[in-house]
C-alpha cells in the first residue's frame, strides 16, 4: 500500500521544521505499523542503515532499562547489549511501538532530545493508551504526527490506479468524462462499505479479483472483528464502569445518524444515550475520551459565521460523526448486498456527510464546524485563511436548489461556495455555487 503519512515522516527525517524525536498518534487498526517498518525500509535499510524496530508489547523485558535510566546514551548501550545488535546513532533510525505500555521510554524522549539529537528516533503506540499515559509526555521536546484511516484517494491509489490518476489531476478546471464519474462513484459505493481501516482494505482487495461482493463480505467480517477490539480496549484503558458509558455513546453515534430523516444530520442529543441519565453533563466525558482516542468526529455547530468560527458555537451543541464510515456502516449492518447490486440510492445523506467529515478531518486535523441559522443550516464551514468557505452536502444525484447555500450567500458573501453531491463537477453558477463531485471533497 501507499499512504501519504510516509511522505509526511520522510519530511520530519529531512528536518523541514525543527526535529525531535517523533510520537505518531492514531487510533488503532489505522496503519501505523506498517507505516513505520515501511518507512523504515524505504529511508534506512534500502540505503545500508538499519531500522531499529522494538514492539514493547513483546518486549516487557526492556522495560527495567528505562525505570532504572533515562540517560540516552546508557539507554543505546544497553539495548544493543540485550538485543545484540549495533545501534550507528547518525545513520539508523530507532522505532518503539505500542510505546504506551512502557511509560518511561516516553519520558526518555525528553532526554533524547537534549542530549542526542542525532539520532532518529520515534514512538508510536494507539491514542487510546497514549491518552492514559499524558503525564509522561515530555512537552515541548517531541514532534507529533498523526494518523488517520485510509482516505478515499489513498484507497482508490491501491483498487484501480488508472482511476486515481484522474482524481488526482481535479482542478476545478472542467468535468470528469462521463465514464470516468461513473466508474469514481462505483469505486465511492463500495469505500462506502468498506471503510478505510487497511486490514478491512486489504481483506477486500484479496477477495474482490473474485467477485466485488466477496469482496465486501471479507471486509464485513474484518470489521466486525476490529469493533470487538475497539470495545476491549475501552475497558483495558478507561475501566469497567467508563466502559459501559463508553459504550452507550459509542453506539449512540451510528443509531443517532440513522434516525435522519432529510439531508442534514442533525445535533447530537443527549437524552436516554445512557440509560436514567440525561444531560450533557452524563455524556461529555465518554464522548470527550471518544473524541481524543480519534474513534469519532465532533462537529461544532455555529449560529452565525464570522472569524473566528469557535466563538459563534456553543459547548453543549454539536454533530457527531464516526472516524470511519465503514464501521459506520458495519455497526448499523447495512447489507453488503447493497453493493453486489448495484444499489446505489440507498446512501443516504448522513453517509455522505459522515464521509465528507472523515475526509476534512484527515486532511486538517482540526474539529470542523457546521452552520445552523434560522431555518437554514449548512453541513460544514471552512476556514481558509480569513475567508470561510460554505459546503452543503447533498445526495440526490440530479440538481436540486441549495435553498441552505442560497441563504448563506445571501447573508455573507462569501468568495467560493461549494455543494457537495454525486453529481459530476458543474462550474460556478450566478449564484457563485460550485457543484463538486463528493469524492473530491479532500481537495476543496
Amino acid at each position: 500500500m501507499k499512504r501519504t503519512i510516509i511522505n509526511d515522516l520522510y519530511h520530519w527525517k529531512r528536518g523541514d521544521t525543527s526535529k525531535k524525536p517523533l510520537i505518531l498518534k492514531g487510533a488503532r487498526q489505522v496503519g501505523k505499523t506498517w507505516a513505520l517498518q515501511e518507512f523504515g525500509k524505504q529511508y534506512y535499510t534500502r540505503k545500508g542503515y538499519k531500522c531499529h524496530y522494538i514492539d514493547f508489547r513483546k518486549a516487557k523485558k526492556l522495560y527495567s532499562i528505562f525505570q532504572e535510566t533515562l540517560d540516552p546514551i546508557e539507554i543505546i548501550k544497553l539495548l544493543e547489549f540485550r538485543l545484540q545488535i549495533n545501534i550507528d546513532i547518525q545513520n539508523d533510525i530507532v522505532i518503539f511501538d505500542e510505546i504506551q505500555e512502557c511509560p518511561q521510554a516516553i519520558t526518555s524522549f525528553k532526554y533524547f532530545e537534549q542530549d542526542l539529537k542525532a539520532l532518529d528516533i520515534i514512538g508510536a503506540g494507539s491514542h487510546m493508551g497514549l491518552l492514559k499515559n499524558m503525564e509522561s509526555f515530555p512537552v515541548g521536546k517531541v514532534n507529533f504526527l498523526y494518523m488517520f484511516p485510509m482516505t478515499f484517494s489513498e484507497f482508490i491509489l491501491e483498487a484501480d490506479s488508472n482511476a486515481f490518476d484522474y482524481l488526482d489531476s481535479f482542478d476545478f478546471g472542467s468535468p470528469f468524462p462521463s465514464v470516468v464519474h461513473e466508474r469514481l462513484l462505483e469505486l465511492f459505493s463500495i469505500y462506502s462499505v468498506i471503510g478505510g481501516l487497511p486490514e478491512s482494505v486489504s481483506a477486500f482487495l484479496d477477495k474482490s479479483s473474485n467477485s466485488v461482493r466477496d469482496g465486501v463480505f471479507a471486509a464485513r467480517a474484518v470489521q466486525e472483528d476490529l469493533l470487538e477490539g475497539y470495545r476491549a480496549d475501552f475497558s483495558k484503558y478507561s475501566g469497567v464502569v467508563n466502559a459501559n458509558h463508553i459504550n452507550y455513546v459509542f453506539d449512540a453515534i451510528p443509531n443517532q445518524l440513522s434516525k435522519t430523516h432529510n439531508e442534514e444530520a442533525k445535533k447530537f442529543i443527549f437524552k436516554d444515550v445512557i440509560p436514567n441519565r440525561k444531560g450533557f453533563d452524563v455524556i461529555s466525558g465518554p464522548l470527550s475520551w471518544l473524541q481524543e482516542s480519534r474513534l469519532c468526529i465532533k462537529t461544532a455547530i455555529a449560529k452565525k459565521s464570522g472569524q473566528p468560527l469557535a466563538g459563534y458555537c456553543e459547548d453543549n451543541k454539536f454533530k457527531v460523526f464516526l472516524f470511519d464510515i465503514g464501521i459506520l456502516n458495519c455497526m448499523l449492518n447495512i447489507p453488503c448486498e447493497i453493493i453486489s447490486n448495484n444499489e446505489l440510492d440507498s446512501f443516504k445523506g448522513f453517509m455522505l456527510e459522515n464521509f465528507v467529515a472523515q475526509e476534512l478531518f484527515a486532511r486538517t486535523n482540526h474539529n470542523l464546524v457546521s452552520w445552523q441559522q434560522g431555518i437554514s443550516e449548512l453541513e460544514f464551514l471552512i476556514s481558509n485563511g480569513k475567508d470561510i468557505i460554505p459546503l452543503e452536502v447533498k445526495s440526490a444525484r440530479r440538481n436540486r436548489r441549495a435553498k441552505s447555500l442560497d441563504s448563506y450567500i445571501t447573508r455573507y458573501s462569501p468568495e467560493k461556495a461549494l455543494k457537495l453531491t454525486r453529481q459530476n463537477f458543474i462550474k460556478e453558477n450566478h449564484r457563485g455555487i460550485t457543484t463538486v463531485p463528493v469524492y473530491c471533497c479532500y481537495k476543496v
